[in-house]
């Protein structure tokens, strides 16, 4: 066979491009598989113990953690190639278009199927682009949300849920639940009435003093209505700034795509700064 000796700054290159990929051309195919899906099975434990423990702290420790794993990868594949820097044999894998094909394997194939598969089924990451659920949601707060497997515990009021939006089903909306299947829904000067009780409401944001009458829009008055039992009524939490069940009726249950867990970085694009104080809390 024809000596090869490894470089070593390929073999980091090739760890920078994707985890395990150094390992391969160092000749430790197996340990770069076993790294490569490592990175995927991290990511999931992190993401159901931040379900769990939600906070900064968790958040912090999991970047860190993700950075160690890689920096680990990227020392260890260069220890590897070591080895091999004066003499190493080609193994059948060894070859440009075998380096080529695992990365676009990975870039392409793998790494779309894992994260579509996440996105769908357990959490996916949302951006807050407007105003209508201060003060539990600003602009430039990113969340994560349930989706999927996630979301059989079910959906209850209160909850801040996922959804297209019904009259453009390309865009995803985000409000909170107010009511639900089999109750009724009253709106009497900003007030709301669930089954005809008055609700407690203290999340919710007016900052218009206004009484629009009824019969121009029904954001301050609307009469009594059922929702049916496969519906929800939503609203966001800035009552006079949000575009919701109000305007344009329910949104079918079934429709909902994910279910809002956690802020999970913000960034107050006013002032340039990052809100810490926002960042690792559960959004209620």
């Amino acid at each position: 066979m024809e000596n090869k000796p490894r470089k070593l700054w390929v073999a980091g290159v090739f760890t920078f491009l994707t985890i395990g990929l150094g390992h391969v051309y160092s000749g430790k195919a197996q340990k770069g598989i076993i790294l490569y899906l490592g990175q995927y099975l991290g990511l999931l434990i992190c993401m159901v113990f931040l379900f769990i423990y939600p906070s900064l702290v968790v958040i912090v420790l999991f970047v860190l953690l993700g950075f160690a794993y890689f920096l680990y990868s990227l020392i260890d594949s260069i220890q590897v190639s070591k080895k091999g820097r004066d003499s190493y044999q080609l193994k059948k894998y060894n070859s440009w278009y075998s380096y080529l094909g695992i990365l676009l394997l990975s870039s392409f194939i793998i790494q779309p199927t894992i994260s579509n598969s996440i996105k769908k089924h357990i959490i996916q990451a949302y951006k807050i682009p407007d105003g209508s659920l201060k003060p539990t949601l600003l602009i430039g707060d990113q969340i994560l949300a349930k989706t999927g497997l996630s979301l059989k515990s079910g959906i209850e009021k209160g909850d801040m849920v996922i959804f297209p939006y019904p009259q453009d089903p390309s865009k995803d909306f985000i409000k909170r639940v107010v009511a639900v299947g089999g109750e009724t829904i009253e709106i009497k000067e900003k007030k709301v009435f669930i089954n005809g009780k008055l609700i407690n409401e203290p999340f919710i944001l007016h900052l218009d003093n206004r009484m629009i009458p009824p019969n121009l829009a029904q954001r301050d008055t609307m009469p009594a209505i059922k929702v049916p039992d496969d519906s929800l009524f939503v609203m966001g939490d800035n009552r006079d700034n949000s575009h919701d069940s109000r305007f344009w009726g329910f949104v079918k249950k079934s429709s909902v795509t994910g279910k809002a867990s956690i802020i999970y970085w913000s960034w107050d694009r006013k002032d340039f700064k990052i809100r810490w104080d926002r960042i690792g809390k559960t959004i209620n």
